[in-house]
């Protein structure tokens, strides 16, 4: 890398990293290597390319403001030698790469004065069956699971994700921007770290692997006072709904990434209703429970989340249930009393213990 690209001091590293580079590549001396280095910093972290964008939108849209008397005394304060050369053409890019650099700068300081970055949004979903991974423009990461939607707004100030539904694992890239996530039960906000946050119907479930987090309950004009702010640590779950006063709070057996990213569903003396429900989150096929009878077995075991077959078979081998699938998209599971298995339906408070 060229000495010139250490010239610029003070402010945000990458943004100073950006515009030496923007300055480097219309010097008059830009080599093949200089192309090659700077190719590969845009590759290295989508913060690098976003940084390198913007500035190239603000110096292309500069026109219009160009007579600003803000832009003028910047620009004289890094040129002082161009003043009363009119006789001599102006170039339309600086030769030196260290004066060109400073200039970026300067136009990129007095542009933010002048006309303040309006968010950005996206909106990004998965289909049923689908998980999808995320690299935002800060360098964070999300995954979604099946059928989930979110929005995302990042601004000068703030990064502002509302998760509609669904369920998603964040790795939030550390950056003075805070990020608050939204959703209709309450929502959190962090600077860095792991969470995974899961969109149910009637509440919001908050499990938190690395780092720290403040939990927003849902503030819905109810109450003549806000709700207390509470933190969370790495280790901890939370469930926020607007049907509870207050989080509750819970300790993560094992803090880890959970198993939904590498495909699997994991189960621990859940219900069978439970387990149900989860799996057709899954496929549009769905599993259907005919007999009310079953709803409160016990099932414990680690599965595919696309081998639903595979689930139902290592059922029927631990209960006298029988599975019919003889309505298409369907399959029903109904009490046989005929068949003998290792535990009966009445028995709720036994185990089930199904794996695949």
């Amino acid at each position: 890398m060229k000495p010139e690209l250490e010239l610029i001091e003070g402010g945000d590293p990458i943004r100073r990293r950006a515009a030496a580079w923007f300055a480097r590549l219309r010097a008059d001396d830009v080599s093949g290597a200089d192309l090659r280095a700077w190719q590969d910093w845009i590759d290295a972290d989508p913060r690098h390319r976003a940084a390198y964008e913007r500035l190239e939108r603000l110096w292309t849209g500069l026109g219009t403001h160009a007579p600003h008397p803000e832009i003028a005394r910047r620009l004289d304060a890094v040129a002082p030698a161009d003043r009363g050369e009119r006789t001599r053409p102006r170039r339309r890019w600086p030769v030196a790469a260290g004066l060109a650099a400073t200039l970026a700068l300067a136009l990129l300081g007095a542009w933010q004065l002048l006309v303040p970055a309006a968010p950005t949004e996206r909106v990004y979903a998965t289909g049923v069956g689908e998980r999808r991974e995320l690299a935002l423009e800060d360098g964070t990461r999300i995954t979604l699971d099946t059928d989930s939607r979110l929005h995302v707004a990042f601004g000068p100030r703030a990064r502002t994700v509302v998760l509609d539904r669904g369920r998603a694992f964040f790795r939030v890239a550390r950056e003075r921007r805070p990020l608050t996530v939204h959703t209709a039960h309450g929502g959190l906000r962090v600077v860095g770290t792991e969470f995974e946050l899961n969109r149910r119907a009637d509440a919001l479930d908050v499990a938190l692997i690395e780092g720290e987090v403040v939990l927003l309950p849902l503030d819905d004009g109810r109450n003549d006072r806000p709700a207390p702010l509470l933190g969370l640590v790495a280790g901890q779950t939370a469930r926020l709904s607007r049907d509870l006063d207050t989080p509750q709070i819970g300790t993560l057996r094992k803090p880890t990434a959970p198993a939904w990213l590498s495909g699997r569903l994991v189960f621990e003396d859940a219900t069978l209703a439970e387990v149900v429900a989860e799996f057709n989150r899954y496929s549009h096929a769905r599993i259907v429970i005919d007999d009310a009878s079953l709803t409160e077995l016990r099932v414990t075991g680690v599965f595919r989340s696309d081998a639903p077959l595979a689930f139902v078979g290592a059922l029927c081998e631990a209960y006298p249930i029988v599975a019919d699938a003889s309505t298409p998209g369907r399959l029903r599971l109904r009490h046989d009393p005929d068949r003998h298995a290792s535990h009966t339906p009445g028995q709720t408070g036994r185990r089930a213990v199904a794996q695949h």
